[in-house]
């Protein structure tokens, strides 16, 4: 007769104590189908609710106040801001009916964060690069030039709109739809799919070929931290340092330099303006190659398989076969292509 029944004899370790209890049983592929089919359609929930919010905005403007749509502000505050007050909101409704499970936290030292900050850099030159190249293939097969228009639009914005927007508001309302609210839904199924998943909708939800490559590599680092740290907050101040540094100060670099980027005779402010961010880029890259050198499998191994893990070669009939996957990646061409022919 056993004298302890609730003792855990298979998760006991003499030397460590409890270990990890065993990962329970996968579940059913219709229901993790369900879920990631629930999460996508919220995703595209977030464009649909923001297009209406925007179409009211704009009419309600251009009717009773059509000197303010003639402010350079209002179209990245008209853009922008429905994403983040009504789509996500509306869109985190659906993904209630699903599940979650948050990573445990875990505290990030301050070298880790200059570190992860510096990777972020890396991956998105990196990343730029293949996405440069590809827009010059669409420019010379099809005669249409790639336009930034995040860039066209806070080039003309203020300082202190371009700081609200860019580098507090986006970063805050990002990380806790596509970080904290689809990763804690995912994860469940493993960690690794959670991370991939998140990142590339963070990146197509951009909707132009002059962000998507750079803003997946970055949304998929940012995913990790998350999972890794289980603390929202990193992926925030990690995510805000690098739209300041990457957006906001690199917008004021390009309004006082021009496009060559060279300062006019006598302008020192100017000349140390560019001189501080090339020797940011030359020392991120640095210790970002290096960050990853060191930390990729080591990092790897702390992806956890999920409560109820999936096996890998099931994710493509998980992804392809699901209505909520060919739904999002509709609206993801429309987007880009639309984006393209405007």
């Amino acid at each position: 007769m056993n004298q302890y029944p609730n003792y855990d004899y298979q998760n006991y370790d003499c030397y460590q104590g409890y270990t990890v209890p065993t990962p329970q049983p996968p579940v059913k592929l219709s229901r993790v189908r369900w879920h990631v089919c629930i999460i996508a359609f919220a995703v595209v929930m977030v464009t649909v609710a923001t297009t209406v919010a925007q179409a009211i905005i704009y009419g309600a403007v251009y009717e009773y106040f059509p000197a303010l749509a003639e402010n350079d502000w209002f179209m990245i505050i008209a853009s922008t801001v429905p994403i983040h007050l009504f789509g996500m909101p509306v869109a985190y409704l659906l993904l209630l009916a699903v599940p979650k499970s948050a990573p445990q936290r875990r505290r990030l030292n301050p070298l880790m964060w200059v570190g992860f900050l510096c990777l972020c850099f890396t991956l998105s030159v990196a990343a730029n690069v293949a996405g440069q190249y590809f827009s010059d293939w669409i420019t010379f097969l099809l005669g249409i030039k790639v336009e930034n228009e995040v860039q066209e639009i806070t080039s003309v914005t203020p300082l202190g709109i371009n700081i609200l927007v860019v580098g507090i508001l986006a970063p805050i309302f990002e990380e806790l739809f596509y970080r904290k609210a689809i990763i804690d839904r995912l994860r469940r199924y493993g960690d690794l799919p959670a991370v991939l998943i998140s990142g590339v909708i963070f990146g197509l939800m951009h909707g132009n070929l002059s962000q998507i490559f750079y803003t997946t590599a970055v949304g998929i680092l940012l995913s990790f931290i998350y999972v890794r740290t289980g603390s929202v907050l990193y992926t925030i101040s990690i995510h805000s340092a690098f739209n300041m540094i990457c957006g906001v100060y690199t917008t004021e670099l390009i309004r006082r330099l021009g496009d060559d980027l060279v300062p006019a005779e006598g302008d020192a402010v100017g000349g140390f303006m560019l001189a501080a961010y090339s020797i940011f880029c030359i020392v991120a890259l640095i210790v970002g190659v290096i960050f990853l050198l060191v930390n990729f499998r080591r990092s790897l191994r702390t992806l956890g398989p999920g409560e109820y893990p999936v096996p890998r070669n099931k994710w493509a009939n998980v992804l392809v076969a699901n209505p909520g996957t060919w739904v999002f990646v509709a609206m993801t061409v429309f987007t880009v292509v639309v984006n393209l022919l405007v």
